[in-house]
């Protein structure tokens, strides 16, 4: 598996722009779960997040529009729980070690 994160990694260069924003939402499972990692990786695994700062937090991250896309991913992806309202989120704790085999070591 190792050996196809690193092909799904190459292969998502074409995905994002210059400055580093996704362009295109990636069809494909695994290039899903490493554009979902590179964005939770930014959030504080240790604070609760509003509905918005969540959005706020992915639109950085994406040069489309359709944040709510991303953000339904990485709740259904258990990157994120969430209050039943949708009034608060979190990172959740053990994404990391369901989806250790797509983390990159630098």
């Amino acid at each position: 598996m190792e050996k196809s994160i690193q092909i799904y990694n190459k292969k998502l260069d074409n995905y994002y722009d210059s400055n580093g924003r996704l362009i295109q939402y990636p069809s494909k499972r695994p290039m899903r779960i490493i554009v979902l990692i590179k964005i939770v990786e930014q959030m504080d695994a240790n604070r609760k997040y509003t509905e918005k700062e969540i959005n706020k937090i992915i639109k950085l991250h994406i040069a489309f529009s359709d944040i709510e896309l991303i953000r339904r991913e990485m709740y259904q992806y258990k990157f994120l729980g969430r209050l039943r309202d949708g009034s608060e989120y979190w990172v959740e704790n053990d994404w990391r070690n369901t989806y250790a085999e797509y983390i990159r070591e630098n």
